[in-house]
């Protein structure tokens, strides 16, 4: 039935409403943005434009004249009917409750429902008001949900009103300032936290500031403190930060302390922090570039004593590959021109930041490396002449052997003293040793710059020469043949020199060319001497 053709609602027994008041009800009713419909002995006959919506009707021939059991859920029928069964006489209404409605596509609505006992063509009938609860619903989980967010989360949540007085304060708050919400409820802010506060203040500043608070006993505490403004006053978030702080502190102390230096560089090269060991190592203050510029306090070079390129830094090496880098490396204060040795590990501390920042921890060990060099000097050169002991150079000559790009013969000269053993004899060891390190300097004058030159023991020496032997052994004799002067004594030095040629493809190893080499020193000695060598 269309509304127009239903009666005008009005009491039974004062009659009709006017047809003006009707007219405005129907209005009313047509536009109201409430589900509004009729039924009759459990049939629907009415429902206006907001009802057909909700029930996802295309027209009024899809829902007037089916039971209203068809639109609500099984669970709301009961409900329903001992609702509409307590209205006894005309114009009662019943309490608002909610219903569960079916539309008609099978989606469910949650509606609040009041019924009202009214007629229809003179028959009694039920008016039903439906109103959507999908936001309101929506709206109470939301609150809810918020509320135990303010009432379960570790940090203080404090309502100030506009006059500064607290109108709320969360679990957390009453954990953190170990005040209850009855001792703060009402007083100022200031008393709640311990400190003058002023949320109009942290809103200027940005809205959030690291205070200092206090507790109830006096502790203090570390505090971020975030505002935000309300209709009726502020919110503050506190954020207890002491514990993060103190461990702050503990880690800054315990690098501090350090032997070792720890800088932090961000990702142009600038030291951002450094702890006590590395300003005094480095002698630097934070802000300091790394690298090779001449405005740097330090140089910076690798163990073969060349300076280190900016890319080749281990600094740089890590913040390149993201993985952590070691390098023993020298470094030379311009200060003082003072130079030492660092063993220095780079590791990444803001791996996938845009602008990523290193930290460098090293070691002075400039006593230990240095040790270690004259002991891998001492292991591999005569103690008497400075040059290359007999192990040295069997590993120069494999090395030579093991180049791939050798492609010209070498020569391998084997240089024996005449008669050094009379010198020994007659003059004592300490003229002997004299005369074989002036050898040794003359040895390494004579014989071209990329020679290798070295003593195998005795008065034995061996020069490894890269290209083939042209006037090597003639400029050898003439170098000896100038006498030597040492305690007094004026002493003449011959020598035999046997010399071997090794070809690019030459299949002996540097023990026997060493050997071969020997052997043809021995037969260069005139037969005198031959005869009389040990």
């Amino acid at each position: 039935m269309a509304p127009g053709e239903r009666e005008s609602v009005g009491d039974p027994e004062q009659g009709p409403a006017s047809p003006g008041l009707a007219d405005r009800y129907r209005v009313l009713v047509e536009h109201s943005p409430d589900a509004i419909g009729v039924h009759r002995r459990g049939t629907l006959v009415y429902l206006n434009p907001a009802g057909m919506r909700y029930l996802r009707a295309e027209s009024a021939e899809d829902v007037i004249g089916r039971p209203i059991e068809d639109f609500i859920a099984a669970e709301s029928i009961g409900p329903m009917f001992e609702r509409i069964a307590a209205l006894g006489t005309h114009g009662t209404a019943s309490a608002a409750s909610e219903a569960t409605v079916l539309a008609l596509d099978g989606t469910t609505l949650t509606m609040e429902a009041v019924s009202v006992r009214t007629v229809w063509n003179g028959e009694p009938a039920f008016q039903v008001i439906l109103r959507d609860l999908t936001e309101h619903k929506a709206a109470q989980k939301a609150l809810r949900y918020q509320a135990a967010l303010v009432e379960h989360v570790s940090d203080a949540i404090v309502g100030v009103s506009s006059d500064g007085l607290v109108s709320s304060w969360n679990p957390a708050a009453e954990s953190v300032y170990g005040r209850c919400s009855a001792d703060v409820l009402g007083r100022s802010v200031s008393y709640a936290v311990g400190v003058p506060c002023d949320p109009a203040s942290i809103l200027r500043a940005g809205g959030q500031l690291c205070e200092s608070h206090r507790r109830a006993d006096g502790t203090a505490l570390a505090v971020v403190v975030s505002a935000a403004q309300m209709p009726d006053g502020w919110v503050l978030v506190c954020a207890d930060r002491s514990a993060v702080r103190r461990a702050e502190d503990h880690f800054t102390a315990v690098v501090e302390s350090l032997e070792a230096g720890v800088v932090v560089l961000d990702h142009t090269g600038r030291i951002e922090s450094a702890n006590l060991a590395a300003k005094t190592i480095l002698d630097i203050q934070v802000g300091t570039e790394t690298g090779q510029g001449a405005s740097l306090p330090f140089r910076v070079y690798g163990t073969d004593e060349g300076p280190i390129h900016p890319f080749e830094h281990p600094v740089a090496a890590t913040r390149k590959t993201g993985a952590p880098s070691q390098a023993v490396i020298g470094v030379e204060r311009r200060r003082d021109g003072r130079n030492f040795w660092l063993s220095l590990t780079a590791t990444m501390l803001t791996s996938g930041s845009p602008s990523p920042s290193v930290v460098a921890t090293f070691v002075d060990i400039t006593d230990a490396y240095r040790m270690n060099i004259k002991l891998e000097h001492a292991a591999t050169h005569d103690d008497l002449t400075g040059l290359p002991n007999r192990p040295l150079i069997l590993a120069r000559l494999d090395e030579e052997l093991a180049r791939p790009a050798r492609d010209d013969a070498m020569a391998v000269l084997f240089i024996d003293l005449d008669n050094f053993k009379t010198i020994n004899d007659l003059h004592g060891h300490t003229v002997g040793d004299a005369v074989l390190g002036v050898v040794a300097a003359r040895l390494t004058r004579a014989l071209p710059a990329d020679a290798f030159v070295g003593r195998i023991g005795g008065d034995e020496f061996v020069a490894v020469v890269p290209h083939r032997v042209g006037t090597e052994a003639d400029d050898v004799r003439a170098e000896l043949a100038s006498p030597i002067t040492t305690a007094g004594r004026v002493l003449t030095v011959t020598a035999s020199i046997g010399g071997v040629t090794v070809d690019s493809d030459d299949s002996r190893s540097a023990l026997d060319i060493l050997d071969d080499a020997d052997h043809e020193m021995y037969q260069s000695k005139p037969a005198t001497q031959y005869l009389s060598h040990p």
